[in-house]
């Protein structure tokens, strides 16, 4: 995009310039143009120093700054519209993908091409005419927005606590869509017991569902109970014994003790030194786990639920049991989900153990399915199992088809989110996939929380995933953000509790060292940030009418004035859209291409020239007017050059130079500049904006933007001079070199790299 000269400085150069601002010059006219333009520009440079000229321009020059500034920060006030509605020209994918650039190279290509053609064969009334038409939809992008803007709240209001209760004893795990089981041990040193309670939102948590107690421990009131669930039921462990209720009403189904008595003291089963950690229940056999990660099969007998034999031991190697489990569930009777703090994975629930090698000592490993470590010294911290968000068809058409997809998906102490498929099969290694479209990288530093929900009851899952600070609603397969709630403590579990169009956000705590706090409050419409389009009726009507005007004043009155406004409007729609389109790296590909054909069109082929000549002349608002006086006219300058061209072309070709033997300051001059040399350096400020770390998005916006204006200066610099000058080589660098500055300083590498694909 080419920087034009400020308009006549006298009425000397008043006369010498009118050819090159015709638009509608021969081509003879326009070669005798270009010839006097480098003499002109010859004689300023000898005429007066740098600050001088600078100095007599500073008016033309500082409007034309204020008109770049107010163009990006514009677009950066009407960028909140565009993010909710995902307004991404290439969608949200394309954002990283090289070709789109090239589409983009090429588009402009061709528009350029077709303007100086139509030119040459004198058809500026179809250029005039067919660029309202695209101006009418550019102007658009920019009034509609701004439009909402005034009206859309873009803040969403906080979630509010509305009820508290504590409740005695440990949280054992969440409990069908949402509910939990709380574990209260008496104080007992002996012969402790330990009430189970289940709550659930159907009765507002006002009381548990269920209750009921079973014996704890012969001698040590300090153990703790783990749970598995599946199948309907919940399997306890706490040392001493292992039993099992069923999961809607809290009905002892069986019970076992992990002791026996010899000579009146309690002695643990065989294998079951230090009583069984973890207990699994399956239609035919009790699994047991002692504190070093071995599992023992029992056989149970359906006519005494009290009495088992000892089957088959395997080895759950690394697991770690006896530091915890974090997560156990059956996903069939014979494959058990089980996450503890180091370990994650999927066992399969043998009936009969192998034969021992000759000479192997200890119990053969269990056959997994799954097994997963954390990285980095972090550790497993939730864990949920449920449908996958990834399904084609809902739940209930899904099932009806056979082709529901089981997820199981577990959060990290360092942010790490990870997700598994089950195919459903339990007899081979590829049954569970990882699911690589789940990205979720920097989401969260630590997670505390995760659970697959689906809060607009729409049959399709989506996730729930918090720290300890906020909860974030994540939708559809995209995973858009599409609420985000601020916690009052750090949580054990948060979840959803839907109640056909009423939702509760809930909020379970530790409290004190033997406690849970439960804290849950309505969702309301207002806590939810806008997501889609938004086109409400008034604002889109004024959008409407505001670009209708402005047509209309562009062909009825198209003075500098108008022509500005319009231009800052159409240069803030299209800076936006391309900002939202392309990450920094794409950005900053697009800006070092586009300068070097902006370069090669004014100083190489000099078409940029011409089509620069053709829009002044149209007075067309892809360029910017920036006036040296008061009682400039854009109106009369074109008309003037219309008038000056039409009578070169009756002069004869070669004049007698005119001496010019004193300077006369003339009112009524102006400096241009393309309108692309606004929107270039503004796309990449908002591309920092949209795609950076929201931490220093902002900071480093406002670098790459002082770096614009860097470019700026440098280029009026030879402006000034009365040199025409490509803009982009010189606004995009700056722009560039002050992303790069401010983006190494404040995030480092990371704002080079952005998975980009071709």
């Amino acid at each position: 995009m080419a920087v034009g000269l400020p308009s006549e400085r006298d009425a000397d150069m008043e006369e010498r310039f009118r050819t090159t601002m015709s638009d509608g010059a021969a081509k003879g006219g326009r070669r005798r143009a270009s010839q006097r333009f480098a003499e002109v520009e010859d004689e300023l440079r000898q005429e007066d120093g740098l600050a001088s000229l600078m100095a007599d321009q500073w008016r033309g020059m500082a409007g034309m700054a204020g008109m770049f500034v107010a163009t990006i920060a514009l677009a950066i006030y009407i960028r909140p519209y565009y993010d909710v509605g995902e307004l991404h020209a290439f969608g949200a994918s394309g954002a990283t993908q090289v070709r789109y650039v090239a589409i983009e190279l090429i588009a402009i290509f061709a528009f350029t091409a077709l303007i100086i053609f139509l030119a040459k064969w004198g058809k500026e009334f179809i250029i005039k005419y067919g660029m309202y038409a695209v101006l009418a939809l550019a102007l658009l992008y920019a009034t509609v927005p701004l439009a909402h803007m005034a009206v859309l709240d873009f803040e969403p209001d906080p979630f509010v606590v509305q009820s508290t209760k504590s409740i005695d004893g440990d949280m054992l795990g969440t409990w069908g869509d949402h509910g939990f089981i709380v574990a209260n041990v008496s104080a007992e040193i002996f012969n402790s017991t330990v009430d189970i309670s289940a709550w659930d939102a159907s009765n507002g948590y006002t009381e548990p569902i269920w209750t009921m107690t079973h014996n704890h421990s012969v001698a040590d009131s300090e153990s703790t109970v783990a749970m598995t669930q599946g199948l309907g039921r919940l399997t306890f462990a706490s040392g001493a014994y292992a039993w099992t209720v069923d999961a809607s009403t809290g009905e002892l189904l069986e019970s076992y003790p992990c002791f026996e008595w010899i000579e009146g003291e309690a002695e643990p089963l065989e294998n079951m030194f230090g009583g069984c950690t973890l207990a699994i229940s399956t239609l035919d056999s009790m699994y047991l786990v002692n504190p070093f990660d071995e599992m023992i099969r029992f056989a149970t007998f359906d006519d005494d639920p009290t009495a088992f034999n000892q089957v088959a031991e395997w080895n759950l190697h690394g697991f770690g049991v006896r530091y915890g489990i974090v997560h156990s569930e059956l996903l069939s009777d014979d494959h058990l989900v089980l996450v503890t703090a180091s370990q994650a994975g999927s066992v399969l629930m043998e009936t009969v153990a192998p034969s021992l090698e000759m000479g192997a000592m200890g119990s053969q490993n269990a056959t997994f399915l799954l097994k997963h470590a954390p990285q980095d010294e972090s550790t497993f911290t939730s864990v949920d199992v449920g449908w996958s968000p990834y399904m084609e068809d809902n739940f209930t058409e899904a099932q009806a088809k056979g082709e529901a997809i089981t997820m199981v998906i577990v959060g990290e102490s360092n942010g790490t989110i990870t997700a598994w498929e089950w195919d459903g099969e339990v007899d081979n290694e590829s049954a569970f996939t990882v699911q690589e479209r789940m990205q979720l990288e920097g989401l969260v530093s630590s997670v505390a929380s995760v659970r697959i929900t689906d809060l607009d009851d729409s049959g399709y899952a989506d996730l729930l995933i918090a720290d300890s600070e906020r909860a974030h609603w994540l939708y559809t397969t995209s995973l858009v953000n599409r609420g985000t709630f601020d916690l009052p403590d750090a949580p054990l579990s948060v979840f959803f509790a839907v109640d056909g169009d009423e939702a509760d956000l809930v909020v379970l705590s530790a409290e004190g060292d033997d406690g849970v706090a439960l804290q849950f409050g309505a969702l309301e419409v207002g806590m939810f940030p806008l997501y889609g389009l938004q086109l409400l009726l008034l604002p889109t009507v004024v959008g409407l009418v505001v670009t209708v005007v402005l047509l209309i004043l562009l062909v009825v009155h198209s003075e500098w004035y108008v022509v500005n406004l319009t231009g800052v409007l159409l240069g803030a729609g299209v800076c936006v859209m391309l900002g939202v389109t392309f990450v920094p790296i794409l950005a900053i590909l697009f800006m070092v291409l586009a300068a070097i054909y902006d370069y090669w069109a004014v100083y190489k082929s000099k078409h940029m020239l011409d089509l620069a000549d053709t829009m002044i002349g149209l007075r067309l608002p892809i360029l910017l007017v920036a006036p040296q006086d008061s009682d400039y006219s854009l109106i009369e300058e074109t008309n003037r050059e219309r008038a000056s061209a039409d009578h070169a072309t009756d002069q004869e070709t070669s004049q007698a130079p005119v001496k010019r033997t004193q300077r006369e300051r003339k009112s009524g001059e102006a400096m241009f500049m393309g309108l692309g040399d606004v929107i270039f350096p503004g796309m990449l400020v908002l591309s920092a904006l949209q795609w950076l770390d929201p931490s220093a998005a902002f900071a480093v916006a406002m670098t790459t933007l002082l770096g614009g204006l860097a470019g700026y200066v440098a280029l009026m610099s030879y402006v000034a001079r009365g040199k025409a000058q490509a803009g982009l080589p010189l606004l995009n660098g700056g722009a560039i070199l002050g992303y790069l500055l401010g983006g190494m300083f404040l995030l480092g590498s990371e704002i080079l790299f952005f998975n980009i694909s071709w």
